[in-house]
């Protein structure tokens, strides 16, 4: 709880504590200090009645010493006289000297065996001292406070600006603090080269990956035309779709460079299924009216989802779903608002985060075909979207459940159930 709480809320309880703590004593202080004093102050002038008896000094000298010292005589009061009967009465011929306190106030009595003399300090005591003492201790304190938010504060404007990249996808150099000469204005400054080399790392892969498309795509343009000139139709056909293939995939790379490099632009609309799983098949290159491959059991739902993602995340599915069934076949079905692509096959052997990761690939079974890109293009695209992928197998079947990504049943449009 405590670690989870802003620093600048901790440190001002901590001065909340601090500061209540110090009046705390401060009041005490000024309490019982005044006490002390005066008891002390007294206690020197009854030992120093105390030296003049030793030399046999009378009562009469003792008054005549106070006297001189400011002291004058009081009338007795209840309590006072309640506090001599307490105390045992001094022989006949001698006296006694005592000091009694009542509240504040602090008395000398000079009692003989029949009569007592009570006498009182003027001295009212300064307790503009100690009044002075608080207020400058209480007023270092804010300052300290006040000082050490305000050097602090750099932080909170810093945070400011990190929410703001993380809502707007893109990483900006920091201007609060940087030219702070402190451990702030270091971490801001570390912070922003940071951010330059990793922005020049993007610009560079960015290049490196649009260059590289650039010049496939030559190529592939090139093949296409060339297999226009194909007389035999059905060598020209499978030319023609092996390019298409090819440029489909490289349509493919240029949406993930866009995710990966925070750029794409998703748009969620809704949209029926069956369009979704039509464009996917056109991007396998599966014919709908040949169909062997995919069994479509609901045809008729709404997905409110981006489009061109949601297509590229069936269509992994739908190819993984195809490659690795023991059939060669794959079911799409829904329940409730989730979408279930499945297909018989072997369980994943692990945990199915792993299989996530840009060409993963089985170290304990080197043979392994692995996976590629397949489910990190599924887990990317569906994160964009804030769908969450779930993986289950039950009765021989693994089963991909997309959740939460179906708002409702929609008309039934073209039938492309086939199994």
């Amino acid at each position: 709880m405590w670690r989870s709480t802003s620093i600048f809320i901790q440190i001002s309880i901590l001065f909340a504590i601090a500061f209540a703590s110090f009046l705390a004593v401060a009041l005490f202080y000024v309490k019982v200090q005044p006490r002390i004093e005066s008891i002390k102050q007294y206690n020197i002038i009854v030992a120093a009645i105390g030296k003049i008896r030793q030399y046999n000094a009378s009562m009469e000298s003792i008054k005549n010493f106070l006297e001189e010292e400011n002291f004058y005589e009081v009338p007795i009061t209840d309590y006072i006289q309640e506090q001599i009967k307490q105390e045992p009465a001094p022989h006949p011929g001698s006296f006694s000297v005592s000091v009694i306190q009542d509240g504040n106030d602090i008395f000398i009595v000079l009692r003989t065996m029949d009569n007592f003399v009570v006498y009182q300090d003027p001295i009212a005591f300064n307790w503009s001292k100690y009044h002075m003492l608080t207020f400058i201790g209480a007023l270092i304190l804010i300052i300290i406070y006040i000082t050490l938010m305000k050097r602090l504060m750099p932080l909170s404007h810093i945070k400011n600006e990190l929410a703001v990249m993380a809502n707007e996808n893109e990483i900006q150099l920091i201007t609060w603090g940087a030219k702070n000469h402190d451990e702030i204005g270091e971490l801001v400054r570390e912070f922003n080269r940071s951010v330059e080399k990793l922005n020049a790392v993007s610009e560079a892969r960015t290049l490196f990956l649009r260059s590289i498309m650039h010049e496939l795509k030559t190529p592939i343009t090139k093949g296409r035309i060339v297999a226009e000139m194909v007389v035999d139709s059905k060598q020209k056909q499978r030319l023609c779709d092996v390019f298409e293939r090819l440029n489909s995939l490289i349509d493919e790379f240029a949406k993930i460079e866009q995710l990966a490099s925070k750029k794409y632009m998703m748009k969620k609309t809704e949209i029926p299924l069956q369009e979704i799983v039509k464009e996917a098949m056109q991007m396998l290159l599966i014919d709908p009216n040949n169909n062997d491959s995919i069994i479509f059991l609901h045809s008729n739902d709404l997905v409110k989802a981006d489009f061109h993602l949601f297509t590229l995340c069936i269509k992994n599915l739908l190819d993984n779903g195809i490659k690795y069934s023991i059939d060669s076949k794959v079911i799409i079905e829904s329940s409730g608002k989730d979408l279930i692509v499945k297909n018989r096959g072997e369980k994943l052997k692990l945990d199915i985060n792993e299989y996530f990761k840009p060409y993963f690939k089985d170290m304990k079974n080197p043979l392994s075909q692995g996976f590629g890109l397949g489910m990190y293009i599924i887990k990317t695209t569906l994160d964009t979207q804030n769908f969450e992928l779930e993986y289950l197998y039950e009765d021989g079947y693994n089963q991909f459940i997309i959740k939460k990504c179906i708002v409702e049943n929609f008309c039934r449009l073209d039938n492309m159930t086939k199994g």
